[in-house]
């Protein structure tokens, strides 16, 4: 059996990536995974190949926060091609028939209000989504009938920002969508097509946001290189807890640090005063010196620890004096 290989010393937290459009969102998990020398990445949402933007990766003691992450809302700018419906239902599929009549601007704005709020959406059937086991792309690449099961989506916000109909048989829509996680923008494009009577699909797809991040705050894999290359990877991540500020936090007393790091039950007297807004059983960040120790659920006589950041030996050097 092969032996996991460690992570590295110091490459611990969150590292936002704007991906470029061609390489699968594992191409470059795997990149990033060998500039870092670290074989723990997690993530929070992937991307299409031909679909740049944000993506958010976790890695190593980051990784085991990732749940956290993947609900986040995401946003996009979208261009949507009503020039007809494709196998894919985006520019990378075959055309599916002949395109129905184009439609105007004004008739997709009268529809755009179908495709907000809560909606039951079918995935498409080049998904990654699973049946018995098998990828539904893999299903239809071999020429098998696939039908997904439709899933709740909520589409927060879907507003048409320009219209270009200078190929009068190929308009073009581009669009700003806030969705939650989960939603296909690809299946956005096929149902409002299907509405319009035209046919559409997606030609392209930019990730902005991911939850509380911003793709402005992200790194191109070229920079990631430069960095790794120069052994400053590490400058470029995000604290553990970064994105998690709806957590509340309550300091941990140094002293108790090494009784922390063995997983031990936090009192009161160890920690700061528990703000009155907290209630028994809720999800705290455990802090010290500012940074992330544990995860935990506050209880009437101080916080059970859930998952831990820190180890005995390293903890085990820190000052002994009490939290003031």
């Amino acid at each position: 059996m092969a032996r996991r290989r460690p992570s590295t010393p110091g490459i611990d937290g969150l590292l936002l990536v704007d991906k470029p459009s061609g390489p699968t969102s594992h191409d470059v998990v795997a990149k990033v995974r060998r500039l870092a020398g670290q074989p723990r990445i997690g993530h929070g949402g992937t991307l299409d190949p031909f679909a740049t933007g944000l993506l958010v990766f976790l890695l190593g003691k980051a990784t085991r926060l990732a749940g956290l992450h993947l609900g986040g809302a995401k946003h996009y700018h979208a261009t949507f091609s009503f020039g007809g419906a494709t196998t894919t239902d985006d520019l990378d599929g075959e055309r599916l028939g002949t395109a129905g009549a184009p439609p105007t601007r004004a008739t997709v704005e009268s529809l755009l209000p179908r495709f907000r709020g809560a909606l039951e959406q079918i995935p498409p059937s080049h998904s990654a989504k699973r049946l018995d086991g098998v990828r539904a792309y893999e299903l239809a690449r071999a020429g098998e009938i696939v039908e997904l099961a439709p899933r709740a989506v909520e589409v927060r916000r879907f507003e048409l920002t320009s219209w270009d109909d200078s190929r009068a048989d190929e308009p073009l829509m581009e669009a700003d969508l806030e969705v939650s996680s989960g939603t296909y923008i690809r299946a956005l494009a096929r149902d409002l097509g299907a509405a319009a009577g035209s046919g559409a699909h997606l030609v392209a797809l930019r990730r902005v946001g991911s939850g509380d991040f911003n793709v402005g705050a992200a790194h191109s894999m070229e920079s990631i290189a430069l960095a790794a290359g120069e052994r400053r990877l590490a400058n470029l991540l995000l604290p553990l807890d970064a994105g998690l500020d709806g957590i509340p936090a309550l300091e941990v007393a140094t002293a108790a640090l090494p009784l922390l790091a063995d997983g031990a039950t936090m009192s009161s007297a160890q920690l700061s005063p528990r703000p009155s807004g907290i209630l028994d059983g809720e999800l705290v960040r455990l802090v010290a010196d500012g940074e992330l120790v544990a995860l935990a659920r506050a209880t009437a006589t101080g916080a059970q620890p859930e998952r831990v950041f820190i180890d005995a030996r390293s903890e085990g050097a820190r000052s002994e004096a009490p939290l003031p």
